[in-house]
């Protein structure tokens, strides 16, 4: 199973580069440049979606937070 899924991942992977090569004329130096260029605007894309939704649920959350109760009086 764990073989399937690396080969399944390395055609991935090789079509990716062909089309990141076919993109830059064959430059494979443009080809990596862009390739960098696009998985870091992903992961800065990934980073600002977790961000939304971890305040998103952290309002919910203190939203629906029960109130202590106050116990006892204050002369005690």
């Amino acid at each position: 199973m764990v073989c399937a899924v690396a080969a399944a991942r390395a055609d991935e992977v090789d079509v990716l580069v062909e089309q990141y090569l076919d993109t830059s004329s064959g430059n494979a130096v443009a080809a990596l440049r862009q390739a960098i260029s696009d998985a870091l605007q992903d992961a800065v894309e990934c980073r600002q979606k977790l961000e939304a939704a971890e305040r998103a649920a952290s309002r919910g959350f203190t939203r629906q937070m029960p109130m202590p109760r106050m116990t006892g009086t204050a002369s005690q």
